[in-house]
C-alpha cells in the first residue's frame, strides 16, 4: 500500500465508499462495519492531515490494507496521469494482477479500446475540472471474456497545495442488479404495453377514492392522459349518483377484504349514462391493512340494451306494451304468496273487451288492433306503478291490484269501466268505434286461496258481468 495515504484522502475515501454503499444496496451494517473500523485507524495514523512514518504504524497500516481488502467494492487510486497506485484485493483479481505490477500502469494495460476511453473521459471530469463524478462504467477486462457493469463513484485528491495530485475510485459490480432491472422494465413496458390495449378501464385507487394508476382506457374515458389523473378524485368527472354506486363495491372490498363484482353506472358530467360490469380487488400491505383498490371495468351499456330488449319482448305482449300471459303469471303467483305471507289485501281484475269479434269483422283487425292498444293505454293510465296488468288472451286482460281491499278495488274497476266507455276509436272516415269492457272481480281468502283458484272467481265474476248486459263489474 502507498504510504503517501494523508488523513484526508482516506476521509475522502470513506465518503466516497458511503455513496457507493447506498447507490448499490449493501447492507448499511455491513457498511458501517467497514467504515467505523476505516474511520478508526485514519485517527489512529494521521495527525493534522501529516502522515506518520511507515515503519511505526507498520502492523497499524497492515490492518488497514485488511479492511480495504475486505469491502466488497473495486477500491483504486491514481495519479493526475491517470496511473494507478494502489488497488484494493477485489480491483487486482478484476485486472488479473498483483499490486506491484499495477503500480504506475494505466487502464490501456488492464481493458479494451472501448472500455479505455469510456473510463478515460470519466476520469478527466474529475483531474481536469475537479468534479466527483458518479456514473455507470461497462468494463470489459483482458482478463475474461464478458463485459460487467460498475457503479464507479470518483473523487478528486488534493496535494498540500490544493492542486490536484489524483483521483480515488470506488467501483462496485452491479451487473446482475442492471439485468434484474432490465427485466423488470422489460416486464413493466410489456406489462403497460398488454394494459394500454385492453378495451377495460383499469384503475388503481387508494382507500379515500384518489387515482394511483390508470390505464389508457381510463385516461380516454376522461379525456386526460394517464398521468393527468394521480391524485384526482371521481367527484371531477362523474355524477353524485355514480359516486354513490362506485361506493357499493368499494365498502364491500373494504368490509370483505377480498374480491367483489357487479355493474356500475358511469356517467360522466353532462353525458349519458353507461354501465360497465367491475371487478375489484384490494391490495394489502404486509400486515394485511388495505392501501388501495384495484379495479377492471367493462363497458357493458350495448350488452344490456340487448338484454334488457331481449327480456321485454320475453316478458311483453308486443303489441299492448303490457305484460304476456306467462309472465303476467309469474308475477302475480310471486305477489300473491308475498301477500298471503304477510296477510295483506289483494284484488284481481278479469276483462275482456266487450264485441271485440264484432269490431274486428266490421272494421277490420288493424281498427281491433287500434282498440286493444287504446284499452291498454287506459289501463296503464288508471293503475299505480305497484299494480300488475297483462293481456292474457285475445282480447283478455288480467290486472292484479296490490294493498287494495274489496272497496278500493271496486271503485278502481268502476273508474276503468267508466273511462274505456267514454273513449272512442275515430276513423279517417269519420267513424266512431265505441268501447265498452265488462270486469269480473275477485279477491283471495286466505290461507287456501292459490292464483289458480283467484283467476277462476275473477272469470266467473266476468262471465256474470257478460250475462248480465256487459260494461259492468261483477265481484264473484
Amino acid at each position: 500500500m502507498d504510504s503517501s495515504l494523508t488523513h484526508t484522502q482516506l476521509s475522502t475515501m470513506t465518503e466516497i465508499l458511503q455513496k457507493a454503499a447506498q447507490k448499490v444496496g449493501v447492507s448499511t451494517e455491513d457498511f458501517e462495519h467497514w467504515k467505523n473500523l476505516l474511520s478508526s485507524h485514519i485517527d489512529t495514523f494521521f495527525t493534522d492531515n501529516h502522515p506518520i512514518p511507515f515503519n511505526a504504524v507498520e502492523s497499524q497500516l497492515g490492518d488497514l490494507a485488511h479492511i480495504l481488502n475486505n469491502i466488497r467494492a473495486y477500491i483504486f487510486i491514481k495519479d493526475i496521469n491517470g496511473c494507478y497506485t494502489y488497488a484494493n484485493r477485489l480491483a487486482l483479481e478484476l485486472m488479473n494482477c498483483r499490486l506491484e505490477d499495477i503500480i504506475g500502469q494505466n487502464d490501456s494495460a488492464f481493458f479494451s479500446t472501448d472500455t479505455v476511453n469510456d473510463i478515460y473521459q470519466n476520469d478527466q471530469k474529475v483531474l481536469l475540472d475537479g468534479l466527483t463524478i458518479e456514473s455507470e462504467e461497462v468494463l470489459n477486462p483482458n482478463s475474461v471474456s464478458e463485459q460487467r457493469v460498475y457503479w464507479a463513484v470518483k473523487t478528486p485528491l488534493y496535494d498540500k497545495q490544493g492542486k490536484i495530485r489524483g483521483l480515488c475510485g470506488i467501483s462496485t459490480d452491479i451487473t446482475e442488479r442492471k439485468q434484474i432491472e432490465d427485466s423488470l422494465r422489460g416486464n413493466q413496458e410489456l406489462l403497460a404495453t398488454v394494459l394500454d390495449n385492453i378495451g377495460a378501464c383499469i384503475y388503481m385507487k387508494s382507500t379515500d377514492g384518489r387515482y394511483l394508476y390508470a390505464n389508457a382506457a381510463t385516461a380516454t374515458l376522461h379525456h386526460l392522459r394517464p398521468e393527468c389523473l394521480i391524485g384526482l378524485k371521481d367527484n371531477k368527472f362523474f355524477t353524485e349518483t355514480s359516486i354513490e354506486n362506485f361506493k357499493i363495491l368499494d365498502e364491500q372490498v373494504l368490509g370483505t377484504q377480498s374480491k367483489v363484482a357487479g355493474m356500475e353506472v358511469f356517467q360522466l358530467l353532462g353525458q349519458e349514462p353507461r354501465y360497465y360490469w367491475s371487478v375489484k380487488v384490494p391490495l394489502q400491505q404486509a400486515n394485511g391493512k388495505i392501501y388501495a383498490i384495484l379495479g377492471m371495468s367493462t363497458d357493458i351499456t350495448e350488452r344490456k340494451r340487448l338484454e334488457d330488449e331481449l327480456l321485454r319482448l320475453a316478458t311483453t305482449d308486443e303489441l299492448t306494451n303490457l305484460y304476456n300471459r306467462r309472465h303476467f303469471l309469474s308475477l302475480a303467483e310471486q305477489t300473491l304468496s308475498r301477500s298471503r305471507r304477510y296477510n295483506e289485501p289483494l284484488a284481481l281484475f278479469m276483462c275482456d273487451i266487450d264485441f271485440f269479434k264484432h269490431i274486428n269483422d266490421t272494421f277490420g283487425h288493424a281498427v281491433g288492433d287500434q282498440v286493444l292498444q287504446k284499452v291498454a293505454d287506459i289501463i296503464r293510465s288508471t293503475l299505480r306503478d305497484t299494480d300488475i296488468a297483462g293481456r292474457i288472451g285475445g282480447e283478455e286482460f288480467a290486472i292484479l291490484l296490490v294493498q287494495t281491499n274489496l272497496t278500493n278495488a271496486h271503485e278502481v274497476a268502476e273508474r276503468l269501466r267508466q273511462k274505456i266507455e267514454d273513449s272512442r276509436i275515430h276513423l279517417e272516415d269519420g267513424q266512431l268505434v265505441p268501447l265498452t269492457i265488462s270486469i269480473g272481480v275477485s279477491i283471495p281468502v286466505y290461507p287456501l286461496e292459490t292464483l289458480a283458484t283467484l283467476l277462476q272467481h275473477a272469470d266467473q265474476g266476468l262471465y256474470q258481468a257478460k250475462r248480465s248486459g256487459r260494461n259492468k263489474v261483477c265481484i264473484a
